[in-house]
């Protein structure tokens, strides 16, 4: 008889794993808005954290209400999932905040920010692209998706869990951009019930592809552009990613994102529609 999800997370694996930065990944970090490091986490660990991701997805599981969602197409609409994304998995299932992969995040996040790691909140996300159909995720900021009343210090840990190659959909990024402010957003196929953005005001030709292993992770900035192709190998490409901040400093007045607003309203006619 299978395991319950929660039998599942009482298996994790108890393990220590060292991580560091070099002085250069610091210094890239500054430059460019991003940095990699060949591991975050065990073998063991990595093999656990697979099972609970595969077992997540096939259950459909969400952590939170609407948590579970495809990134490329509109909520809840039938259909094959292209890039099924489940939020925050850490605020069901607390065994998440206990892995080395949380662990080491926070430590490198706030070497790489310049703060205290006591002091960094962390939420994670789930994204995964199946073989053969797993859809591009279009240049855009992450920051372009957050409240527009708040400053925000913060980057994106993300690990694949299968090798990340240029095949499979790994991670580009504009060097530099995450310098300049939030570009002007839009909503895929300028639909509002697409949670997923992009921008236009991007150059793909300065774009630099990061392969990343499995195991291994990719830090970067909240406001650097960067994009992840789609996934045209046999196999699945499993990322799971953390977001790391200080807590978001209020504005006087807050920014124009006509984008955040429409978002903001499909996403409350989701939820009337699912009460």
């Amino acid at each position: 008889m299978a395991m319950t999800i929660e039998e599942l997370m009482a298996c994790r694996p108890d393990v220590e794993f060292a991580v560091g930065l070099s002085p250069q990944q610091l210094a890239d970090f500054r430059e460019n808005g991003f940095t990699a490091t060949e591991r975050i986490t065990s073998d063991e660990e990595l093999a656990w954290l697979g099972e609970v991701y595969d077992r997540l997805f096939a259950d459909r599981v969400q952590a939170v209400p609407g948590g579970y969602f495809d990134l490329s197409r509109p909520y809840d609409s039938p259909g094959e999932d292209l890039q099924p994304q489940i939020i925050a998995p850490e605020a069901r299932f607390a065994e998440l905040r206990k892995t080395a992969f949380w662990r080491n995040g926070r430590a490198l996040a706030s070497k790489l920010l310049g703060v205290e790691a006591a002091a960094l909140r962390g939420w994670g996300h789930m994204i995964l692209k199946p073989p053969r159909v797993g859809e591009p995720l279009p240049w855009h900021q992450d920051e372009a998706y957050w409240d527009p009343g708040f400053d925000y210090t913060a980057l994106g840990c993300w690990m694949p869990l299968d090798p990340a190659t240029p095949e499979s959909g790994c991670m580009s990024f504009i060097p530099g951009s995450h310098r300049g402010e939030v570009r002007v957003h839009r909503h895929l196929g300028d639909d509002p019930t697409v949670h997923a953005l992009f921008t236009e005001e991007v150059d793909p030709r300065l774009a630099v592809a990061v392969p990343q292993v499995a195991g291994g992770a990719i830090f970067h900035h909240c406001r650097i552009l960067h994009s992840s192709g789609p996934n045209r190998s046999a196999q699945v490409r499993r990322a799971y990613a953390n977001e790391w901040q200080l807590p978001p400093v209020r504005r006087e007045v807050a920014l124009a994102r006509p984008w955040i607003d429409e978002g903001k309203r499909a996403w409350e006619s989701r939820e009337i529609k699912q009460s």
